[in-house]
């Protein structure tokens, strides 16, 4: 009877030996927790949900990590509309530190009776007005939190990555690309043409969409002796060539011209030829970009 406990107890034994056999052991092909957090170390976003007796301020909005921006968004609704509030804060200080241009307005009026009492009333404003692109706002989120105000109204917190050189980049595409054409020679059908990007906004050029004009010389006589004829004319065509990528450089284009030739009626007609040509094409964020020349 006093060793009625061991069989009880060897059970025990034996289960904890199975126990620690299942969630110690490893399969091949597999990996645990710990080597998979070893292996993969990439970023990824800190989300916290506080309760109305825990809430604080967050840490990385009282004090901002260099390179990050703190976002926080107004009391919204529903959680998805505070988290967008937020992220648009964030967006607002990029374009700032991008650039912002300022007015500011003071108006001082005094007005009254001569001799009666007078009233001063005093205007003071200040208004920044920024644009520009930004991009990646969202992909670089770091860290979140978020709270449930007593009203039900729900307040985001974003902390977001933007080091200099992201902002610097924002910069250089919000200038925009700009394309400079010039006319080149015009011969064996083809006309020749100068493209030179000069902002430093990579761009792509893939058609050109070109207007004849036609003013004849002769029109009158020839509607007054022979027969009537249109003292001017107006064709448009179209044409695609390979593309054409620029960044800060220049490049030769040629463009099939053999279709803007005078014809027989044009030399009878005395015609004088004026051909515009609109390079048409887009940006490296996909921004239409177009080039005019007149040859």
């Amino acid at each position: 009877m006093a060793f009625d406990y061991i069989p009880g107890f060897a059970l025990g034994m034996l289960g904890s030996l199975v126990g620690n056999l299942i969630f110690t052991s490893q399969a091949p092909g597999q990996f645990s927790l710990n080597q998979g957090q070893g292996q993969f170390k990439h970023q990824v976003a800190i989300e916290n949900c506080l309760t109305q007796k825990e809430f604080k301020i967050p840490s990385f909005v009282t004090d901002v990590p260099a390179g990050h921006f703190a976002g926080i968004s107004l009391p919204m609704d529903s959680l998805t509309e505070a988290r967008r509030a937020a992220v648009a804060d964030v967006v607002k200080q990029v374009l700032g530190a991008m650039g912002a241009q300022y007015d500011h307005r003071y108006v001082d009026t005094v007005a009254g009776r001569v001799r009666g009492g007078s009233a001063r009333k005093v205007r003071d404003r200040l208004s920044g007005v920024a644009h520009g692109v930004v991009l990646g706002v969202e992909r670089n989120i770091v860290e979140s939190s978020w709270c449930r105000e007593t009203s039900g109204r729900w307040v985001c917190f974003v902390l977001v990555q933007y080091p200099d050189r992201l902002i610097a980049e924002m910069r250089r595409l919000s200038r925009g690309a700009k394309i400079v054409a010039s006319f080149i020679s015009h011969n064996d059908g083809v006309a020749r043409l100068k493209l030179t990007e000069v902002n430093g906004v990579g761009v792509t050029i893939t058609r050109a969409e070109v207007t004849i004009r036609k003013k004849y010389r002769f029109a009158k006589i020839v509607s007054l002796f022979l027969c009537r004829v249109p003292e001017a004319s107006e064709h448009h065509l179209s044409t695609a060539f390979g593309p054409v990528t620029l960044c800060g450089e220049a490049a030769k284009v040629r463009l099939p011209a053999g279709q803007y030739q005078r014809s027989i009626k044009d030399y009878f007609l005395g015609a004088k030829l004026e051909r515009d040509a609109v390079l048409k094409g887009h940006d490296e964020i996909g921004r239409p970009v177009t080039a005019s020349v007149v040859f």
